[in-house]
């Protein structure tokens, strides 16, 4: 063990375990959690005053942050799966499966969240008043 170990067991303990997991956690996933708190924030301000700006830019946080978990870890795993599955048998069907499993669904998401941001983005700049309809529940009249 090094020195940097033994100092910091003895004077951390466990926290310098913590502290490590912490450091590798937020350096792997930074925009993941970038996304998660876009779309906490936008949430919040969806659900206290509900207007389409508000509404484009929540799913495009949401958007943005499947992307990231999409292309890092869902797609590696459905080409390794694909590959698997067409095998020796289904050969022709592997090329079209991987297209459409990598470059189309990725762009796709892409397509869906630049349109949710631009829109919002539209909204608040290009179109300020329309903007800012809040949307009201319709009151019964007695």
């Amino acid at each position: 063990m090094g020195a940097f170990e033994q100092w910091s067991q003895t004077n951390l303990g466990q926290g310098h375990y913590l502290l490590g997991y912490t450091l590798v956690l937020v350096n792997h996933n930074w925009p993941l959690l970038f996304a998660v708190g876009l779309s906490l924030w936008w949430g919040t301000w969806l659900y206290q005053a509900p207007s389409r700006a508000r509404v484009c830019w929540f799913f495009g946080a949401l958007l943005f942050g499947f992307a990231y978990e999409y292309t890092k870890h869902i797609a590696p795993t459905l080409h390794a799966s694909l590959d698997t599955v067409l095998g020796a048998e289904l050969l022709w069907l592997n090329l079209p499966a991987h297209l459409l499993v990598g470059p189309l669904a990725q762009g796709l998401i892409f397509v869906a969240m630049t349109f949710f941001l631009g829109q919002g983005l539209w909204l608040e700049a290009g179109m300020p008043g329309l903007a800012r309809v809040v949307v009201q529940a319709k009151r019964e009249s007695k």
